[in-house]
């Protein structure tokens, strides 16, 4: 009677510090994967890996289209794409895009309780040389979760 009471109180502590199902057992309780992050577009809603990125939302003039992913974890996203960039000379709506291949990397991790950790940073590098003959740059994406 007394080495049952030793064994299921030993057995009860072990499952109260998540060391097992029970003395014996050997196996830790299985950590469940955290949600992947997300970077969030112009409607407000998180998206995993999209296949463009508009950072101006207000009238979509630089985005980041063609994307193809490489790597996308809990820490940074990173892949290549294209930057399409309106200059809007004369005016927006007569400019003509110019484009250049990016290596681009998200990063700047933001988190609320709750909430999917988001990508708030989108670094750019120009490969063949970007607008204003830029080597790289960094965007700052502000969107809200809706």
């Amino acid at each position: 009677m007394i080495i049952r009471r030793t064994v299921t109180a030993l057995a009860a502590a072990s499952l109260a510090l998540g060391l097992g199902a029970g003395i014996g057992a050997g196996l830790a309780p299985a950590a469940s994967a955290a949600p992947s992050p997300v970077i969030v577009d112009c409607t407000g809603k998180g998206v995993t890996k999209p296949k463009e990125i508009v950072i101006a939302c207000a009238d979509a003039g630089v985005l980041i289209t063609k994307i193809t992913w490489k790597e996308w974890n809990a820490n940074r996203a990173r892949g290549t794409g294209v930057l399409a960039w309106n200059p809007c000379l004369p005016d927006c709506a007569s400019s003509t895009a110019l484009t250049y291949p990016v290596v681009l990397t998200l990063g700047g991790l933001a988190s609320a309780p709750g909430e999917p950790d988001v990508f708030s940073q989108v670094r750019m590098t120009y490969p063949k040389g970007g607008p204003a003959s830029l080597n790289s740059g960094t965007y700052v994406i502000d969107n809200e979760l809706s």
